[in-house]
């Protein structure tokens, strides 16, 4: 039973594949962990439990993959998939940092599998789920809920307290009732606005309405859209509200004193920014988790 009354070191937000590693590395490096998802149990995951392969550099085949694809490649092959909108800094990173998921998820519970027929020009760069996003999904609640990661679904947040730049408190609504949990730190993981048609028209115009959700209908955007006008409050300009920065470390990390610390970074503070209202969620983080069939 979750206790919504005791303060958690971690809150959070979203239930899919990167939610659910960032609850299980820090549960690993001994912090308290609530992890809330807006879908009912059995939709859990987000568009995760719909997808079926992982994409990480690594420099040698595997078992399942076979041949090396290095971080250059992989970095030219996203800059070519985003025709050079693309954040450099945080592309790198990330990409160094998927070097170790390939072991690291393992060791969660995740099995791999060869790539599927008709897939053979992934056999190289994507590492398929063995059982597909859903089995995938399902190691990892085995794991996180073992370690002691509590898990809190059909649960909306409805609004996010921050005050000074600091996150304190999340208003949850479950069923008929309301709560507000505390944290000292939240991992915003709650997925994009996939499902969300009104957003969608803006940037694609009135062949929105023809859009078929065939994924998750629980990606609507709305803690994308709290932290956006969090920061606008912040620094005043919404035009300037380029993108958003949570402090993700556990605890007990050398950069203990910044946790909870939300940064706000402007359109002109990194490379290959665009002038429209298209943003990037730059949330910083031990395990970066890409996933997709791309």
């Amino acid at each position: 039973m979750v206790d919504l009354t005791r303060k958690y070191d971690v809150l959070v937000i979203g239930g899919g594949n990167a939610a659910l590693c960032a609850a299980i590395g820090a549960r690993r490096a001994g912090a308290s962990v609530l992890v809330v998802e807006g879908a009912p149990k059995f939709y859990r995951g987000g568009n995760t439990r719909h997808t079926r392969n992982m994409r990480c550099a690594h420099d040698a085949a595997t078992d399942i993959l076979t041949g090396p694809y290095t971080e250059q490649e992989f970095w030219e092959d996203l800059l070519r998939v985003t025709g050079g909108e693309t954040d450099e800094e945080l592309a790198r990173h990330m990409i160094a940092e998927s070097k170790d998921i390939l072991g690291w998820i393992v060791q969660q519970g995740v099995r791999w599998q060869p790539s599927l027929g008709g897939t053979l020009s992934l056999g190289r760069t994507n590492s398929f789920f063995l059982g597909g996003g859903r089995a995938m999904l399902n190691a990892l609640y085995f794991t996180a809920e073992k370690l002691g990661v509590e898990v809190l679904y059909d649960a909306e947040v409805l609004d996010l307290e921050i005050a000074d730049g600091m996150f304190l408190s999340a208003a949850l609504k479950q069923g008929d009732g309301c709560a507000r949990i505390t944290a000292s730190t939240i991992v915003a993981a709650a997925g994009g606005f996939e499902a969300n048609i009104e957003w969608l028209r803006q940037y694609w115009g009135d062949a929105a309405n023809n859009f078929l959700i065939r994924g998750t209908p629980y990606n609507r955007g709305s803690i994308l859209k709290m932290l956006l006008e969090k920061g606008v409050q912040e620094i005043g300009d919404p035009t300037q509200c380029h993108a958003v920065a949570i402090d993700a470390r556990a605890p007990n990390s050398t950069a203990a004193s910044s946790r909870g610390m939300i940064r706000w970074c402007s359109a002109s503070s990194s490379t290959n920014t665009r002038s429209d209202s298209t943003t990037r969620a730059r949330i910083s983080g031990r395990n970066a988790t890409p996933s997709g069939d791309g």
